[in-house]
């Protein structure tokens, strides 16, 4: 006997919870539409959050690269060097800002994209002005190497 009482209980149950989402009231709808934006937004801030970061990482592997060449000597001039690592850095259509400084001992290479040319959605790019990053706007690299003796 109990067990045809239990499956009853548990039937008129479900049939209940039935009931609940066949409700026409549109709360539902307008739960959808209150999330759905927010959901959205965060989706947004991460995606331009990872170029951020992908771009910085590209950043500085050109920066380390062009190094290591004007290093071992495969790059002789400053204006070579630069036009190398703003060839090899280029990436997504943005062209980074080199500078070389090349002495005796060594050699220092900054790279530098403004954060407004970073992202897809320009949620970085808020009213206009980039989210500072070093009191510039700018993501910037900047690598010091050793020459290596002759």
């Amino acid at each position: 006997m109990k067990k045809s009482n239990q499956t009853h209980d548990l039937t008129a149950r479900f049939k209940k919870l039935i009931r609940n989402f066949s409700d026409d009231s549109g709360a539902t709808t307008v739960e959808f539409v209150l999330w759905v934006p927010m959901f959205m937004f965060i989706l947004m801030i991460t995606v331009d959050v990872s170029l951020l970061f992908l771009r910085q990482s590209n950043l500085w592997y050109v920066a380390r690269d062009t190094a290591r060449q004007i290093s071992i000597r495969s790059l002789k001039t400053p204006a070579e060097a630069e036009s190398y690592a703003e060839a090899r850095g280029t990436f997504g259509g943005d062209v980074p800002t080199a500078t070389v400084l090349m002495t005796t001992t060594e050699t220092q290479v900054n790279l530098r994209v403004p954060m407004a040319e970073v992202g897809i959605f320009g949620i970085l790019n808020i009213g206009g002005r980039a989210i500072n990053l070093g009191n510039s706007g700018d993501l910037i690299a900047t690598v010091t190497q050793r020459l290596e003796p002759i």
